[in-house]
């Protein structure tokens, strides 16, 4: 009796699929499908003529726009500076911060020439937040590049990026908080403003 039972669950192990995936599985998974989207568009042959330039943009923009979370970014650059913001500037800030993080960072994305890329490992560093790690291998370095997202709304969502040891958020935050020792929420919006022109006048 002891041996059929033992038989039965064996069975049951091989008919019943059995779910290896953790929260670390998912928020790697998600991060290595997305830079894997974006390098196959920079790739592509079709994209390398002058006048595929535009629509690869547009479309690395849509790829870059599902990775990013950029109101939880907006949000933590700020810090505890954002209290003094109201909610129509709080808003205005995260519409002028996310064109311009999209701006450089696709700018810089698309100056890859083929560098290899390599996956690390994914490490939750609380219930819902994970960090992935990859690294960029140059002809004369290796780059750390660590990807920090969180999962919200039945979601991964990058919030932060930490390259060679420097921080997106971090960076940003130490400069908006300089800006916001001595001036008001306008004058930082009216910064980011001037930001965000001058980054987007070359390719107007």
């Amino acid at each position: 009796m002891k041996r059929q039972s033992i038989s039965i669950l064996l069975i049951l192990l091989f008919v019943i699929p059995v779910s290896a995936s953790t929260p670390a599985d998912g928020a790697f998974d998600f991060v290595t499908a997305s830079v894997d989207k974006v390098l196959t568009i920079l790739r592509d042959p079709a994209f390398k003529e002058e006048s595929a330039k535009e629509e690869q943009y547009q479309k690395l923009t849509k790829i870059v726009r599902t990775l990013f979370d950029y109101d939880e970014i907006s949000r933590r650059a700020l810090g505890i500076k954002g209290r003094s913001f109201t909610p129509e500037q709080m808003d205005e800030f995260s519409g002028l911060f996310t064109r311009l993080l999209e701006k450089i960072y696709l700018n810089r994305v698309r100056e890859y020439t083929d560098e290899k890329i390599i996956y690390g490992d994914a490490t939750m560093l609380s219930k819902n937040i994970a960090e992935v790690q990859t690294s960029i291998v140059t002809a004369s370095k290796q780059i750390p590049i660590k990807y920090r997202v969180a999962f919200k709304n039945q979601e991964w969502r990058c919030y932060d990026v930490i390259i060679e040891g420097v921080s997106l958020v971090r960076n940003y935050r130490s400069q908006f908080n300089k800006i916001l020792q001595n001036k008001t929420p306008e004058d930082l919006l009216q910064q980011l403003s001037e930001m965000v022109n001058k980054k987007e006048a070359p390719t107007e």
